[in-house]
């Protein structure tokens, strides 16, 4: 056994000829001396690994720095300083992704039974696993690979792609976080409209949630390089145990051909019903030689049937309904499935009374159909227009789509036909939308402030913002009439946000000058609430401008809550931020014991349609139940629409703790509302 002397201590190690016949077969050895906290390599390792022949620093030396996962190493050696006779693991290297394992145990304790010293053993296990890995996980078609070291926000380069080289390379020298990396690769390369949705997709926070029933989840994105516009894919593979995210394997590729090949195969066929589509449907009615009418079909409340029976059983439903719309196409009639519950047929007559029979037969085919499925009933609701030779196809859409939207919410109509005036509506909302921006910045949308008053005191506790559109001649537009437009074509997002940010500034204004400070709700559209970054952007205003989150609650309606999936966790993210949550308009139609229980609000908002129950029995006790039950719960309940004394007197006996209406106060312009304060 060979010697040698550090610090004025003799240490111990293999004979040379031993190392030498280890070495040749790939098997290094080390002495490790835990009362000492020092390694001793042989002269081979050394050699081999690089790095002194004595190591004292555990945390930072060759066999540390050289692997993926430092943490396994440095676990291995207080293995053995806590009791273990032996301990051993794997690990992959930085560079190459060459396999070891390294294996330690003890040789010699003293009186007190401590390890005194120990033999380790490194050996190569195989250079090519991490490649072999690698590729089973991802298949051969991915052209830059990487490994992502979850817990210690690292990401390492096994293979990458020429351009992204060129692009990104020195960030990826450099062992960048995982989502350092995805913000700058998706700036530098992902076409815009898809960079948020691959922001979101891409997160660890997504991918935990996947990861939750499966190992592996892909994600399809577009690319602009060399001109054009390239169709790419994302592959993760959890590396980690079932249910948790420590490693992970990414690989990207150019799928662009596929997805040529993937869109001439189904551009005209739909994958639902399997019968044309809607740009089949374009197609035959773009070669149409005769007038007729185009016909806009949805169906009330579809998300019910996928809600209560399942996705599954929606699908064989939409398969269902399209086999009815078949049965009443005649010569020259078309149809095809654009998504979801949305259909579109072409009635090859000029006869309105013809269409409308078409469209009865169709109702009743479809009433027999929820009987025979045993399903919710498949009500539909239609928009019809004219359609001539020659007239765009889009045009004629939008037309019977706009005289659909009309009577949406609407149980005693179930068509509608296009007319004139609908023209008229559809220039005044492109006008409107026109003007936004240009009267955003002008500041020509006024928030206006409803009080919210303690029936108890009747002290003033709280205020709720709303939107108001001054015009240029100085009146005022109904937020009924620009609200729902901006709910469809995306704008009220934006706006949204200026209504927060207006409130937020004048909260720190009317602090300043020592006027009184009450919560001031803001609305959050349905539309607002499926962005990701929704809750970190409002915080991130509410910081810029200083206002504490308690003082800026945020009102989501109820039938917003039901129809997001994410509520829970979204709410979750609002908590943590500080902003208080109110369900709104809770009793306006989507009502139900569950919004209660959701455990995602602190305020119940009672919709004005329940209030005007006071007066009757059985709407009394609904409310009184409603109430106990919300504050059993643990939520505080604002009653909104109060209009008269009786139904003040009421609430008051109930103990509802805030009150909002006409009976205290119309909303009110800033100015006024600061006489309040």
């Amino acid at each position: 056994m060979g010697k040698k002397v550090f610090n004025g201590k003799c240490y111990f190690e293999p004979e040379v000829e031993t190392q030498a016949a280890l070495a040749s077969v790939g098997i290094y050895t080390f002495r490790y001396y835990p009362q000492d906290k020092i390694i001793m390599s042989s002269d081979y390792a050394v050699v081999y690994f690089g790095g002194e022949k004595f190591i004292t620093d555990l945390k930072n030396n060759v066999y540390v720095n050289m692997a993926l996962e430092k943490g396994k190493i440095q676990s291995l050696f207080e293995k053995i300083e806590n009791g273990s006779q032996k301990a051993s693991t794997k690990f992959f290297t930085k560079e190459k992704g060459r396999a070891y394992k390294i294996t330690v145990s003890v040789l010699e304790k003293d009186d007190l039974g401590k390890p005194v010293m120990a033999a380790g053993v490194i050996e190569s296990i195989d250079k090519d696993i991490r490649q072999k890995e690698m590729i089973y996980a991802l298949g051969s078609n991915f052209n830059s690979i990487y490994y992502i070291d979850v817990d210690n926000d690292k990401v390492y380069v096994y293979t990458v792609n020429s351009a992204v080289e060129s692009m990104i390379g020195e960030k990826l020298r450099s062992i960048p976080g995982y989502e350092d990396l995805m913000a700058d690769y998706v700036k530098k390369t992902v076409i815009a409209d898809d960079r948020e949705t691959m922001l979101y997709e891409t997160s660890l926070d997504n991918l935990r949630r996947q990861f939750q029933n499966k190992n592996a989840y892909q994600y399809d994105y577009r690319i602009f390089r060399d001109g054009k516009i390239k169709h790419c894919r994302a592959k993760f593979v959890n590396v980690s145990k079932k249910g948790c995210l420590h490693a992970m394997i990414a690989g990207f590729s150019d799928v662009s051909s596929e997805k040529e090949r993937e869109l001439e195969r189904m551009a005209y066929v739909d994958r639902v019903t399997g019968g044309p589509n809607y740009e089949s449907f374009k197609k035959k009615l773009r070669d149409m030689p005769s007038s007729g009418y185009m016909i806009s079909m949805d169906v009330h409340s579809f998300k019910i049937i996928n809600s209560i029976c399942g996705v599954t059983k929606g699908d064989e439903t939409l398969k269902e309904i399209w086999k009815c719309i078949e049965k009443v196409l005649y010569d020259g009639d078309i149809a095809g499935h654009i998504n979801a519950d949305r259909f579109v047929i072409f009635s090859n007559t000029f006869d309105e009374s013809k269409v409308c029979s078409k469209l009865n037969i169709l109702k009743d085919d479809l009433r027999v159909l929820s009987e025979n499925l045993k399903i919710p009933s498949v009500i539909p609701y239609f928009g019809i227009t004219k359609w001539n030779p020659g007239k765009k196809v889009e045009e004629a859409y939008s037309e019977a789509n706009f005289a659909k939207n009309r009577i949406k919410d609407r149980k005693d109509v179930d068509s509608q036909f296009y007319s004139e005036a609908d023209t008229k509506k559809m220039l005044e909302e492109k006008a409107m939308e026109d003007a936004f921006l240009d009267d955003l910045q002008k500041g020509r949308f006024e928030v206006w402030y409803q009080p919210k008053y303690s029936p108890e005191d009747e002290k003033l506790i709280g205020a709720e913002g709303l939107i108001r559109w001054r015009l240029k001649d100085g009146s005022l537009m109904s937020p009924a009439k620009f609200i729902p437009l901006f709910e469809r074509d995306g704008l009220i997002r934006i706006l949204d946000e200026y209504v927060f940010r207006d409130v937020c500034n004048k909260q720190m204004e009317w602090k300043r000058k020592g006027l009184g400070v009450i919560p001031v709700s803001i609305n959050l559209s349905r539309a607002s609430l499926y962005f990701e970054s929704v809750v970190k952007q409002y915080h991130s205003i509410a910081s810029e401008t200083g206002v504490d989150t308690e003082l800026v609650p945020i009102e989501i309606t109820e039938s917003a809550a039901i129809d997001n999936e994410n509520i829970k966790a979204l709410a979750d993210r609002f908590h943590s931020k500080g902003f208080p949550l109110m369900v709104d308009d809770f009793g306006a139609g989507y009502s139900s014991l569950a919004t209660l229980n959701m455990k995602c609000f602190d305020t119940l908002k009672i919709d004005k349609s329940l209030i005007d129950y006071i007066g009757d029995f059985s709407g009394e006790k609904l409310l009184e139940h409603t109430i106990a039950l919300a504050k059993d719960l643990g939520l505080n309940v604002t009653a909104e629409g109060v209009e008269t004394e009786e139904q003040v007197d009421f609430l008051r006996k109930i103990n509802c703790d805030s009150i909002q209406g006409y009976y205290y106060s119309k909303p009110l312009p800033e100015q006024e509302f600061k006489k309040l304060l």
